[in-house]
């Protein structure tokens, strides 16, 4: 009884230094003025400290999935009729876009699947705009390399993380109309936003019970969208639940950093470099074709388009004048699109080659 007393002491003391370690380097990164400066400087501060071998013990999932759930419900919250009429001219563009994305993975992924040691499901998976967590699940199941896969895509998200908050303002002028669109609406009170936050736990549990990837997120937007467009104005929410949900998503993702991720990129760094920059233009580019053929402005249709997922570039938004909740519901409609065409993409083109499974599991593959 007093060993176990003792390390659930130990685990939560683990816990509580994760979160003042992300907190200091959230607070400190927006102390001075850098774009989305909570998630990454959480990011960096926690990835610094498992990099000096800090150990988050079983911390990085729960806290994760807490983020998820809570940027659920602020982005689901923020939704209303407005949101329609710009989701549905982007229909084509949309179709564009992820045509493209899909086309350029496949061959970012045969390209490195050329390098030593990389199979083709590994080359297929790392390239592939699909979620980190996702991806490396599948990875075990498609005798991929799920070490290469992770780190691949952890380095992708954060290049985009660190990149795109720099680019996009040297491409854009900050939007007024769109920092008063943020601001001029009051948050819903206490009651309130405990309602909406419970209903976001109940679609992200129904969406993790299906199977669905990234599922906290997606039923979480989902639900409480859904109920706020019938007319029960859950929101929006108090920003300092956005504030909360970039603190504990750039921990998560921080706390994936270590120092057999950095060895394993030395096997592959000149690819995974060539892959990074290759999505990331393709990204900017496809979102200026986004801007150019619907009604959205440049900040939004570019963090739109950059393959950086759907639980960091809404956040991303907010602090470069793009729509959070176009942002939000642009990925997800992609994200929902790949979890339909992937699986058979990969399976047949697997099955044509000396690597194929017996079969591709449909239900982990994500956008």
């Amino acid at each position: 009884m007093r060993v176990h007393c003792s390390h659930r002491i130990d685990q939560l003391s683990r816990g509580v230094l994760l979160l003042t370690i992300g907190a200091v380097g959230g607070l400190g990164a927006t102390a001075l003025d850098i774009p989305a400066g909570m998630i990454i400087g959480a990011l960096l501060a926690s990835g610094v400290y498992r990099l000096a071998g800090g150990d988050p013990g079983g911390w990085r999932q729960p806290l994760g999935f807490v983020g998820r759930l809570i940027l659920g419900a602020y982005i689901g919250a923020s939704f209303g009729p407005d949101v329609i009429d710009p989701l549905k001219s982007a229909i084509l563009p949309m179709t564009v876009l992820i045509t493209a994305m899909v086309a350029a993975g496949l061959g970012l992924g045969w390209a490195l699947c050329r390098t030593p040691g990389v199979n083709l499901p590994t080359g297929l998976l790392s390239s592939l705009p699909g979620g980190l967590p996702a991806m490396a699940a599948v990875a075990d199941e498609l005798d991929a390399d799920a070490t290469v896969v992770a780190t691949i895509h952890f380095f992708r998200l954060l290049s985009i993380l660190l990149l795109v908050p720099v680019l996009v303002p040297l491409l854009i002028a900050q939007s007024d109309s769109a920092a008063a669109l943020r601001e001029t609406v009051a948050p819903v009170g206490i009651p309130t936003t405990v309602a909406a936050l419970g209903m976001a736990c109940v679609g992200g549990w129904l969406a993790n019970r299906a199977r669905i990837p990234t599922g906290d997120l997606i039923g979480g937007i989902v639900t409480v969208a859904g109920l706020n467009l019938a007319g029960l104005s859950l929101g929006p929410l108090h920003p300092g639940l956005r504030e909360v949900a970039m603190l504990l998503t750039g921990v998560a993702i921080g706390t994936e950093l270590s120092r057999d991720s950095l060895h394993t990129l030395r096997r592959v760094v000149l690819n995974a470099a060539v892959n990074i920059v290759a999505m990331l233009t393709l990204g900017l580019l496809l979102g200026w074709l986004l801007y150019l053929t619907t009604p959205l402005d440049l900040a939004t249709a570019l963090l739109s388009a950059v393959p950086g997922g759907a639980a960091t570039m809404p956040v991303i938004a907010h602090h470069l004048g793009g729509d959070i909740r176009l942002v939000a519901a642009l990925h997800l409609t992609r994200q929902i699109v790949i979890f339909i065409i992937l699986p058979p993409v990969l399976s047949l083109i697997l099955r044509r080659s000396r690597y194929a499974p017996s079969s591709v599991p449909q239900r982990e593959v994500t956008g």
